[in-house]
């Protein structure tokens, strides 16, 4: 027997000539499967029919649309930011290839190592300088500085470790909606 042919009749709902309805009902008085399926399928349709429709909570169009109008506004922002860096790539290295074409980048790599080179020995210079200073003081005089330096660091550290965990800890307001 041709069941996929029956199952086709039964789930597809053409219309069908008398014959084909004849021959369908003999089918479904020996074939126990294709009834079941029938049976099934009539059930089904009666759920589907007798069922109530749903209605949204209330606000849910609302939420919607301003879900919708973030998601569309986080797209243009990294539109704009992958445009931007795209540009900022692009230039960088037209700027790259013009200096090693023109020489003039062997030139500033010379001319950053030697301020390097510079900056280096200042800073030794200035802090054997301080040394010096240092030296000829009473040892009260830089020991109570040390002591206010680190605790202003110690302070900054605190203060910028409270904002990272107020960060992270923060709720979002009512107004906001948690987007992925």
């Amino acid at each position: 027997m041709n069941h996929k042919l029956f199952e086709n009749w039964i789930l597809d709902e053409t219309d069908l000539t008398e014959n084909q309805k004849k021959e369908l009902q003999e089918h479904l008085k020996v074939c126990s499967d294709c009834r079941h399926l029938e049976n099934g399928w009539q059930a089904s349709k009666n759920l589907i029919q007798q069922s109530t429709l749903k209605t949204p909570a209330p606000g849910f169009k609302t939420r919607w649309l301003i879900l919708a109008e973030k998601k569309h506004q986080l797209k243009k922002v990294r539109r704009y930011r992958l445009t931007i860096s795209a540009v900022v790539l692009a230039s960088f290295a037209a700027s790259l290839v013009y200096m090693i074409a023109s020489g003039s980048f062997l030139h500033m790599l010379s001319n950053s190592f030697t301020n390097l080179y510079r900056l280096i020995f200042n800073i030794t210079d200035s802090l054997s300088f301080l040394g010096y200073w240092l030296n000829r003081m009473p040892i009260v005089i830089p020991l109570s500085i040390s002591f206010i330096l680190l605790g202003l660091v110690n302070a900054f550290m605190m203060a910028g470790i409270f904002t990272l965990w107020n960060l992270k800890q923060r709720k979002l307001q009512t107004n906001e909606i948690q987007t992925d």
